[in-house]
């Protein structure tokens, strides 16, 4: 289905339950974000930029006129070399909670052009929980526990502490070469409730993994890896994307997973201080915050999006596959990026030494 027929059956399931998309406020923001020149984003690869550039890059080009390149991945570091150098290549950069307080924390980001994004959409359509003053929500996105439902015929993993048992779920596993968010996970695997995780006791966190780590297979180091490892099935058990999980079973491959004890969190919009194309970032995130190109994207990836308006146009399967849904909530662990913007060199060292002793 293209772009132009998922609008149409979009308005149509919009009316039925009583919002209308605006195409006439579609156009309105072609007008009011048009422009010239290009501009560089930093965001995450494989299907999930794919998707970015499908629902929001090529329609804002073709609307405004502004050339839109990606580039990966968001990195912090990179990011404040670029700033200290006087040489910032990127113009807005999709990035994890964490990274955000880190860099407003060394002085690497500016303020959103929140006055812009209204004249687009009405303030009382976002979710101003989601809001902040250095970034604008991009996804709310999170982490599961999947598997190859080939592979586990007579009963699947259904938690984390399943996910260690090697001897009742015997398969090969895979899981994320980041602290965040296997500290969290290791910690629900030992039997920490989901509302007493922070603040995260490092030493049982670390306790845990090492009775997990001789039996991982795949070190995930790049989350464009997990496309090529569900499209393959070359592993049986995973701390896996949701979205790209979500979007492997749409495509018939051999994958399940449990929204039981997931993890989410907020990832935001961020322009460099020195961003050469700062006005064309913000126009960019102005038109990506529109309900009809959300809804398109959430159409391919079950993220959290900041429009209310959106949601009225997402199927309920849909619904149920967002981390940030009332029910899913409920029964997941939202990840505390202040905790880890706090603690991060402390784990990090700890971490790439546990790592490196693999």
């Amino acid at each position: 289905m293209n772009r132009r027929h998922f609008l149409a059956s979009t308005a149509m399931a919009a009316v039925a339950m009583g919002v209308r998309p605006s195409f006439a406020d579609t156009a309105k923001a072609a007008e009011i974000l048009k422009g010239s020149g290009s501009m560089i984003v930093s965001t995450w690869g494989g299907a999930y930029v794919e998707s970015q550039t499908n629902s929001f890059f090529k329609p804002f080009t073709e609307a405004t006129g502004i050339e839109v390149t990606t580039t990966g991945t968001p990195d912090a570091a990179k990011l404040k070399l670029m700033e200290q150098s006087g040489n910032v290549e990127w113009d807005l950069l999709d990035a994890e909670g964490q990274m955000m307080l880190k860099a407003i924390e060394d002085d690497l980001i500016q303020k959103i052009d929140y006055d812009l994004i209204k004249k687009v959409v009405p303030e009382e359509d976002l979710i101003t929980e989601t809001l902040h003053e250095y970034g604008f929500p991009s996804v709310s996105f999170g982490w599961v526990l999947a598997w190859n439902p080939e592979k586990f015929k007579d009963g699947a993993p259904q938690s984390w502490a399943d996910f260690w048992n090697v001897e009742k779920f015997k398969g090969r596993r895979a899981a994320y070469a980041n602290p965040r968010p296997m500290l969290e996970v290791a910690l629900l695997a030992d039997g920490v409730e989901r509302d007493k995780i922070y603040p995260l006791d490092i030493d049982r966190a670390f306790k845990k993994l090492d009775e997990i780590k001789p039996h991982i297979d795949v070190w995930v180091e790049n989350t464009g890896q997990y496309d090529v490892l569900l499209q393959n099935a070359e592993v049986d058990l995973m701390l896996g994307s949701l979205g790209r999980s979500f979007l492997a079973k749409g495509k018939g491959l051999p994958v399940e997973y449990t929204m039981q004890d997931g993890l989410w969190q907020q990832s935001y919009w961020i322009v460099p201080k020195n961003a050469p194309n700062a006005e064309n970032a913000m126009k960019l995130i102005a038109w990506m915050a529109q309900a009809e190109n959300e809804a398109d994207f959430v159409k391919k990836f079950p993220y959290g999006m900041p429009n209310k308006k959106a949601y009225a146009l997402m199927s309920k399967e849909i619904s149920d596959n967002i981390p940030t849904s009332p029910e899913n909530l409920a029964r997941q662990v939202r990840i505390d990026p202040q905790w880890w913007t706090d603690n991060l060199e402390t784990v990090n060292r700890r971490w790439l030494e546990w790592y490196s002793n693999r």
